[in-house]
């Protein structure tokens, strides 16, 4: 049977496609960098096997993608030198006999030769692999994530200006994820995944007060206020400067592209925001410590 390794599990992304897969009876093996983190997480199915993989540690590489056919590539936000990182773990995935690489990129890496997904998107089409790229518009669940100390606070706090972004539900890119990773037909491919609408985050904002009852507002800091800010919480230059870069493809008119891929592929329309709105009401009426 075909193992399909994942990276980035658990997490956004990771931990919806591992669902997703075993609702597909794929066999799965998460590459966690704390393995007892992840068995906590897959709990319920302990048909999942677990591995240590961590990126920039060589001696987790070779019993990590042992016997491995497929593997779901996440870069780690952390990471932004990935040919340094990243790229010598995937040669011994190549080595160890994966033959189909599945990239979580990012829209319009294309047209942005600097991100790190880019990078990695060129070492892949050299690689000899199967590849296919999902370039996925702005997460929803992002602005739950890395951005939820200032929702709480009610405050959109993102240099995006007057932009519009495409955002999409991750559980769609999961779904989207399962289906390359276990049907034909979709090697050296690149998908743009989007969700039906283009927001403003002012829009947002708006969405997110209706679906908690409470105010929130977009803040709209410049570039170099939300660097300090979010040094200030501790978040590494390079993670910062990437999501930078991210939030001025909005704030220049880049983001707002929707396809129609994501209904394509999956046969239905995309989870739309007001839908993951309501998801996460609860969450955002929950106290946070000011920073």
């Amino acid at each position: 049977m075909t193992l399909i390794g994942v990276t980035g599990a658990p997490g956004n992304v990771g931990t919806p496609l591992v669902r997703a897969l075993l609702a597909r009876d794929a066999q799965v093996r998460v590459l966690a960098r704390r393995p007892e983190q992840a068995r906590a997480a897959f709990a319920d199915a302990p048909e999942v096997e677990v591995r240590r993989l961590e990126f920039g540690d060589r001696r987790s590489y070779v019993e990590a993608f042992r016997g491995v056919d497929r593997l779901f590539i996440v870069r780690p936000p952390q990471l932004s030198q990935v040919r340094r990182d990243m790229v010598p773990a995937l040669d011994v995935a190549l080595g160890a006999g994966v033959t189909q690489m599945v990239l979580l990129s990012l829209q319009g890496a294309e047209r942005l030769p600097f991100v790190p997904h880019a990078q990695l998107e060129a070492y892949l089409r050299e690689s000899g692999a199967g590849y296919t790229f999902l370039r996925p518009s702005f997460f929803m669940q992002n602005l739950t994530t890395m951005h939820l100390p200032e929702l709480r606070r009610g405050e959109v706090h993102v240099p995006a200006g007057q932009g519009r972004t495409s955002f999409i539900d991750v559980r769609d890119i999961a779904d989207v994820g399962a289906l390359v990773l276990t049907e034909p037909g979709h090697e050296g491919r690149a998908y743009e995944l989007t969700g039906s609408e283009a927001l403003t985050y002012a829009e947002v904002a708006a969405r997110l007060s209706a679906a908690t009852g409470r105010p929130i507002r977009y803040t709209d800091p410049s570039p170099l206020a939300f660097f300090h800010h979010m040094r200030a919480r501790g978040i590494s230059t390079g993670q910062i400067l990437v999501m930078e870069a991210i939030y001025a493809t909005a704030r220049f008119g880049l983001a707002a592209r929707v396809t129609p891929e994501t209904a394509q592929l999956l046969g239905r329309p995309p989870r739309s925001f007001d839908d993951f709105a309501r998801d996460v009401a609860p969450l955002l009426s929950q106290e946070t410590a000011h920073a």
